[in-house]
């Protein structure tokens, strides 16, 4: 430890010494972090592969075989569910040994960390989730890689803004670089990393992150096409859509795929809360991985495409290789195995498994309408394609993210129209009866509720806007000319003047971008003397009352994407004004009092 905090305060003092302004030196900060979460995400993927070769392959060769899933008789029934199994012991025992927070999921724990943590990450997490998943995921757990990657990732920039002594923004703009350019890394995906990394663990689409992520995940992605080359995830059949009439079978696959989303996740945190039961008759944090990977290797006897570490039941769906029944029974049962999986104690993630649980959902829907329409229905790899996006953004209620993730996967642009359509679809049944996606739900079952833009809804509702707002305001009445209020503009400290009747009542509100026009107007430029504010207002329809909570305040203003707001009271009476700043500047103060509390 000691020679790492050396090396830190070397590489700090040799940073320092030269002059950058604060954008590119966090670009610059970017461009490592999607290096090495590159990096890291090879490693991690080398290491699932390594994994597998001593567990399934290594092995084998007693039995005169490349695989030990070519077994059959009573070796096959005995030896495949035992792998998986001890693959859960080994996790369980790093778990419990070693780090708590490197079994299960990752991604909610970044979420987590980014919203109330200021992106503060320990870099040994990432090296324990690198450990802990490939062991999982290479012994035949039913996890996916993405989870880890993303952790890892985050991790990694976390460690490097640490290093750096970045400022909170930055942390969390690096912990977002890191996870996107590992998911890159992994997927060969660099828009659809970057989407998921703003959409889901920074919880934003805006310009201060979006582009230190994008080169980050550039970046990550140049790095793994350069060592694993430049192919992508699932190499499939061209498809076409054959008729205008076939988008109305792709929206019903989005409805479809919505509710088995919703499936999915209801079963994910019905099994972890079953092995989490008192009555659950093992309680040692050891052998309940193995019991969840002896339960998946039971499985796996018969259906070997649902072990983490391999992508043969996407394929052969994506083909249209396999029957409706087989694509039925994996749909079924692919949940089931990585809810074993991670919910008794494993490690991984879940993106994966909603990929190919799409993929079988896709699949089957489209044998029923080939069977019914063939001769307007594409082949069910289509379907198959369409269903991997809109189940995975009905599980991650991330739809722009989840139709791009896919499409860079495939590189098949034949049907994003499809992927649009049926992803949207999705996405609005998960959301109608679904409250939050498989990783907010999470932290909601810990009694942390983050709303679209990763705030602590808690913290947010015990403050009122009457304690941010700003009531000493300069305003101005529908009678004042526009001339007195150009005056107006060198004393004022605000961008936006609310209007009001001569009751007091609030009438509108009017901008500097709504007095430069005024005043670039060649028709109105000679009116400016006898022109009154009434004349050229916005009539307000958006205001939030002063006795309101900042949550539903926020957002209102956040979704508008407006500075400031309007504040009455009572009647319609001006109070005052709310500005974003000030808003977030409360938030944060309050986050900061509560962690010092809780610590």
């Amino acid at each position: 430890m000691e020679i790492f905090n050396n090396i830190k305060d070397w590489l700090l003092e040799r940073f320092q010494k030269f002059e950058f302004s604060q954008e590119p030196m966090h670009l610059l900060l970017a461009i490592v972090t999607g290096i090495l979460a590159g990096f890291g995400g090879i490693l991690f993927y080398k290491m699932i592969q390594l994994v597998e070769q001593i567990m399934f392959h290594s092995p084998a060769g007693f039995f005169g075989l490349t695989n030990l899933i070519n077994l059959h008789g009573w070796q096959r029934y005995l030896i495949i569910p035992i792998i998986p199994a001890v693959g859960g012991m080994i996790v369980g025992w790093i778990t419990m040994k070693l780090a708590p927070d490197a079994s299960g999921e990752g991604v909610p724990m970044v979420i987590e960390n980014v919203a109330k943590k200021g992106g503060i990450l320990s870099p040994f997490l990432a090296v324990t989730k690198l450990v802990t998943s490939a062991i999982s995921i290479g012994s035949g757990g039913a996890g996916g890689r993405e989870g880890p990657v993303i952790a890892i990732g985050g991790a990694i920039g976390s460690s490097v803004g640490q290093v750096f002594r970045l400022n909170e923004e930055q942390m969390k703009s690096l912990v977002g670089c890191g996870a996107a350019a590992g998911l890159a890394a992994v997927f060969n995906a660099p828009i659809g990393g970057a989407l998921f990394a703003m959409e889901v663990v920074i919880g934003s689409l805006n310009m201060q992150t979006f582009s230190p992520i994008i080169i980050s995940s550039v970046f990550g992605t140049f790095v793994s096409r350069t060592i694993l080359g430049n192919k992508p995830v699932f190499v499939i059949p061209t498809f076409s859509l054959r008729s205008g009439w076939e988008l109305i079978f792709y929206i019903i696959l989005g409805i479809f795929a919505g509710f088995i989303g919703i499936y999915f996740v209801k079963l994910f945190y019905a099994t972890e809360e079953f092995f989490e039961n008192k009555k659950f008759p093992v309680h040692n944090r050891i052998l309940k991985p193995a019991i969840g990977g002896l339960i998946v290797g039971i499985i796996g006897i018969y259906f070997p495409e649902v072990f983490g570490y391999t992508y043969q039941g996407v394929d052969a769906s994506l083909y249209s290789r396999d029957s409706f029944m087989i694509l039925a029974a994996l749909l079924l049962l692919k949940p089931i195995a990585t809810s074993v999986t991670l919910g008794s104690g494993g490690s991984g993630g879940t993106l994966a498994p909603s990929l190919f649980i799409g993929a079988m959902a896709g699949g089957a829907f489209g044998n029923i309408v080939n069977l019914l329409v063939p001769g307007i229905a594409a082949p069910p790899g289509a379907y198959a394609l369409v269903g991997m996006a809109a189940v995975t953004g009905s599980v991650v209620q991330a739809p722009l993210a989840a139709a791009i993730l896919v499409f860079e996967m495939t590189d098949k642009y034949e049907t994003i129209l499809p992927i649009l359509l049926a992803v949207v679809a999705a996405t609005v049944i998960s959301k109608k009866y679904m409250n939050g996606s498989i990783y907010t739900i999470r932290l909601k079952l810990k009694g942390q509720f983050l709303d679209v833009y990763g705030h602590d809804v808690n913290i947010l509702r015990s403050l009122s806007v009457k304690d941010v707002m700003k009531p000493q305001l300069v305003a101005a009445s529908e009678s004042t000319r526009l001339a007195d209020l150009v005056d107006m503009i060198p004393e004022s400290n605000t961008t936006v003047f609310p209007v009001i009747r001569h009751d007091g009542t609030l009438s509108g509100t009017i901008s500097y971008g709504d007095i430069r026009q005024a005043l670039t107007d060649e028709s109105v430029k000679d009116l400016l003397g006898i022109l009154v504010v009434k004349d050229i207002l916005n009539p307000t329809k958006m205001t939030v009352m002063e006795d309101q909570d900042l949550s539903s305040a926020m957002k209102l203003m956040l979704d508008a994407g407006v500075p400031s707001i309007p504040v009455i009271r009572e009647g319609n009476q001006l109070a005052g004004m709310l500005y974003l700043t000030d808003a977030n500047q409360a938030y944060e103060k309050k986050l900061l009092l509560s962690e010092i509390a809780t610590n």
